[in-house]
Formats: C-alpha cells, structure tokens, sequence
C-alpha cells in the first residue's frame, strides 16, 4: 500500500471493523426507522449511512495535514525560500480534528425521514521533520501520526476509534492536496537548527 495515499477510514479499520461496529450501533439508535419500515428497508437505511460515513473518511491523510499545515505562519515562512532549497522544521506535538455534519435522507412511503450523521477526524502529529524543496510541502521523515475517529446520530455519540498510523521513514506528499477545513490549533513547529560544517549534525529544536 502505498502510504501516501492511506486514509482516515484505513488508518482505523473502516471495512473491516469500524463499520460493522457502526452498523450495529446504528441498528440500536434508530430504532423510529425500524419501528417505520420494513426489514429490508430499514438495512438499506443503516447502509446508506454507512456509505455516507465511508465517503467523510476517503481521505488521505498526507492532503489532510498538508492542507492544515500550509495555513500556519512557521509553515509559509518554511515554504517562502527560493529556489530548490530544501528547507526543515521538525514538528511539535499538536492535533488536527475535523468535523463533518452531512444528513442522509431516507425515503419512507413518500415520507423523506432525515438521519443527521456527526462524523469526527482527529489527528494527532507525536513528531517528525517537516521538510519543504521549492516552496512545497515535500515530505515528513520519521513521521509518528494517531488518528481517532467518532461517529453520532442525531447528537448522540454511537462509534469511536483510534489507531496509529505505520508510517514509512520519508512519507511523500502530492503537490496538491485536498483542502478540508481543520479546527485551528497553536504553534506547531520551529525552523530546524543547522548543523555545523564538518561535525555531526545538530538537535532540532521543538
């Protein structure tokens, strides 16, 4: 698998476990659904909430944190270099949360039933060095990331899970990653300090 491309609905098991946790909670909570519908009505309303929770967490999470990373004042600073300058930050522990409120609307004999859906993406960066070339986000080395993710029906908690993320020693990022809206967080990261000539490289500072 390639790594750049992982997204928050693998990082937790989405297919094979979250989403069956999901479908289960969801049988529970709507249950004026059930008590409306036929059997197989009803499963194909538990689905089709399932698949509008899968769609949320399509995303990779490498487009995710380039996105949110590029709006903070250290990172345009690391990104205004000219040139092919391969410039460094190493990161400070900080945490990105999404939140997403879509609706599924649910047809029963004519009579639209509406299922408001909260789907919650957090991110949690433990460490890493942020390195830019050319003005561009172009890689995470050594990289430590957690996601956890929460789903509610109706305002009511139903689902969660958290996991961390293997990620490779580099992890690359696309040139152009998807912009989603993240809850704004504090200072993230400082300028690496630079080695000195012929002697072994310095700490970073955080």
């Amino acid at each position: 698998m390639d790594e750049s491309t992982v997204t928050a609905g693998q990082a937790v098991d989405f297919e094979a476990g979250f989403g069956e946790k999901l479908r289960v909670a969801l049988r529970e909570k709507l249950s004026a659904v059930r008590a409306a519908v036929s059997g197989p009505v009803f499963e194909a309303a538990v689905d089709k909430v399932v698949e509008k929770a899968a769609q949320v967490l399509d995303a990779p999470l490498a487009d995710l944190l380039t996105a949110a990373w590029a709006r903070y004042p250290e990172i345009q600073e690391l990104c205004s270099g000219k040139g092919d300058e391969e410039r460094m930050a190493e990161l400070c522990e900080h945490r990105f949360d999404w939140r997403y409120e879509p609706r599924v609307e649910v047809v029963v004999g004519e009579i639209p039933i509406s299922i408001p859906l909260g789907v919650g993406v957090g991110v949690k960066v433990a460490g890493g060095v942020l390195v830019v070339k050319g003005g561009k986000l172009r890689e995470l080395r050594s990289g430590k990331l957690a996601v956890d993710v929460g789903m509610s029906v109706a305002g009511k908690p139903i689902a969660s899970r958290d996991a961390k993320v293997d990620l490779p020693p580099v992890l690359r990022f696309a040139d152009k990653p998807a912009a989603r809206e993240p809850v704004p967080v504090g200072r993230i990261a400082a300028p690496a300090a630079p080695a000195a000539p012929a002697a072994p490289a310095q700490p970073m500072l955080s």
